[in-house]
């Protein structure tokens, strides 16, 4: 199956999870996970509609953002979906649209330093941790307070939320915790009315995650194969 297969087969998905539950299809968002894969396949992904393309590590980005030609780069926006190290950021303020998996105010304040610094403004997510020692993210009973603490830095803005379940071959075990961040979204909504984003769902569960109210999609292996070594 061809590069347009596998993107047209994925809309199909998408568009069929947002029918089962009224949504819009412009209300998702699909970000194409990109890493380790080359500039070309990104190109060839730009080529056939794909805008958004989400990487994990912060030089990698840095190095495929210095490849890309003026005329391309205009077509194209990065989001950084991996854990950002304070050291890595960088390379990252300045150069993506989005940074999804932000979970400590020491972070913060290296991302604000920087942007304060380069003249430009951060969109960001918190991570939401889904009960995984293994994983990042802070505890659903603390993001009150890290949004209070965040909002004192100026030059960050978070715009919603974003979790890893763990990884079911049901997918439907999946739901609960895209349920229950929506839930925890609508919770903190009145009260920090820029949190509307959901960035939740990958190639193994998105449409689970589409019909409990994913606006962001991080999608990789259905769209390109297996990851290169």
């Amino acid at each position: 199956m061809n590069l347009k297969d596998k993107i047209d087969g994925v809309e199909e998905r998408i568009g069929k999870a947002c029918q089962r539950a009224c949504r819009d299809r412009g209300e998702v968002q699909l970000v194409a996970v990109s890493k380790k894969f080359p500039l070309s396949v990104i190109l060839e992904a730009s080529r056939l509609g794909l805008r958004n393309f989400g990487e994990n590590y912060a030089q990698e980005l840095r190095d495929k953002r210095r490849e890309t030609e003026d005329g391309v780069a205009g077509r194209l926006r990065w989001h950084f979906i991996g854990a950002l190290q304070r050291n890595k950021v960088k390379y990252v303020v300045g150069n993506v649209d989005l940074i999804h998996a932000v979970d400590n105010i020491p972070l913060v304040a290296e991302l604000d330093k920087k942007a304060t610094n380069a003249g430009t403004r951060v969109r960001a997510l918190v991570e939401i941790n889904s009960g995984e020692e293994s994983k990042n993210g802070i505890r659903g009973d603390d993001l009150r307070q890290f949004l209070e603490t965040a909002s004192e830095f100026q030059n960050v803005s978070f715009e919603g939320l974003m979790i890893m379940p763990p990884c079911f071959e049901d997918t439907e075990m999946s739901r609960p915790w895209f349920s229950g961040l929506r839930k925890m979204r609508d919770g903190i909504e009145r009260e920090f009315p820029g949190m509307r984003e959901l960035s939740m769902g990958m190639s193994n569960d998105f449409d689970v995650a589409v019909e409990e109210g994913a606006t962001i999609l991080r999608i990789g292996s259905a769209l390109f194969g297996p990851r290169p070594r």
